[in-house]
C-alpha cells in the first residue's frame, strides 16, 4: 500500500470524497480500493441502543387486559347501556387490581432506582417469569422484585420450643415463598453471564423491595433466606456499600444482560 495517481475517476473507500484522475492517493492492493492520502479518521460506531424496558410495562398489560376482558363480559351480558351503568358502580376484582397496584409500585421503584443503571421488566429464557429490575450497581448486580404492599412487615417464628420457623408476614400474609423464588431469578443472571464468557461474575444480590409498608420502629427485617429485604428509600444504600465494577466492566456486563434477557 502506498501512495498512487489516480488513473480514473474514482471515491475514497472510506470518506466516500470523490477522487479525480491524476489525484495522489493510497492505493490497497489487497482489497483493491483507493483511499484519501490524509483521509478523515472514521467516525467511532455508535454504541448499540441500550433497551432498558419500561418499569411494570408487562403487569400493566396484563391489567389492561383483564379489564377488557371483564368490560366485554358485563356488556355482553347486561347490554351497552346497563353494563356501563355496572361497570361504573362495582369494582374490578381483587385479582385484576393487584395488577395494576403491582405495576404502580415498579413505576415507583424505577423512580427510586434514578442514577443507576437499570434493565427492567426482563424475561428469562426457558422460563415463564420476568424479573422486575436488574441493577448494575458499583457493588454488583442486584435482582429486585417490587411488592407494593401496605401495612406491617416483619419476621415471626412459627415454629415450637423445639424448631425455629421463621416467616416473613406482611399484612398478616405469609410472604417467605417469595424469598424463595428469588433463586431462579439470580440464577438465570448468573447463568447467562457465564454463558457469555465473564469470568469470575460479580456479586448478585437477590432484593425484595417492600413499598408503602409499615416498618417496625424495632427490629426492622434486613434479610430473609438470603434475601435483602429493603424499602424504596435504603435500597441505593446497599448498592453502594462497596465498589466492585469498574465502569468498563460495568458497561460490559450491561451488553450482555440487555441482549441476552430481553424486554418482556
Amino acid at each position: 500500500m502506498g501512495d498512487w495517481r489516480v488513473k480514473y475517476d474514482g471515491v475514497c473507500s472510506r470518506c466516500g470524497i470523490a477522487l479525480r484522475a491524476g489525484e495522489v492517493a493510497v492505493y490497497d492492493r489487497p482489497t483493491r480500493t483507493i483511499h484519501c492520502v490524509s483521509c478523515p479518521a472514521a467516525p467511532a460506531p455508535e454504541p448499540p441502543e441500550l433497551d432498558a424496558s419500561v418499569a411494570g410495562r408487562s403487569a400493566r398489560r396484563e391489567h389492561e387486559r383483564r379489564a377488557a376482558k371483564r368490560e366485554a363480559a358485563v356488556r355482553g351480558r347486561r347490554g351497552d347501556r346497563l353494563g356501563g351503568v355496572v361497570l361504573a358502580l362495582t369494582d374490578e376484582p381483587q385479582s385484576t387490581r393487584a395488577w395494576a397496584i403491582g405495576a404502580r409500585g415498579e413505576e415507583k421503584l424505577a423512580k427510586a432506582l434514578d442514577g443507576f443503571t437499570v434493565l427492567h421488566d426482563r424475561q428469562a429464557p426457558g422460563t415463564r417469569g420476568n424479573i422486575d429490575h436488574i441493577v448494575i450497581a458499583p457493588a454488583g448486580v442486584f435482582v429486585v422484585d417490587a411488592k407494593n404492599n401496605q401495612r406491617r412487615i416483619e419476621i415471626r417464628d412459627r415454629g415450637s420450643f423445639f424448631r425455629t420457623d421463621y416467616r416473613l408476614i406482611v399484612a398478616g400474609r405469609d410472604y417467605s415463598a417469595m424469598a424463595d423464588k428469588m433463586g431462579w431469578q439470580v440464577d438465570a443472571v448468573r447463568s447467562t453471564l457465564e454463558a457469555h464468557g465473564i469470568e469470575a461474575p460479580p456479586p448478585i444480590t437477590p432484593v425484595l423491595c417492600f413499598l408503602n409498608v409499615e416498618w417496625p420502629l424495632l427490629g426492622a427485617p434486613e434479610s430473609f433466606r438470603g434475601v435483602r429485604i429493603e424499602s424504596h428509600r435504603s435500597i441505593k444504600g446497599v448498592m453502594t456499600t462497596s465498589v466492585q465494577l469498574t465502569e468498563p466492566r460495568t458497561d460490559h456486563l450491561v451488553a450482555v444482560l440487555s441482549e441476552a434477557l430481553p424486554p418482556k
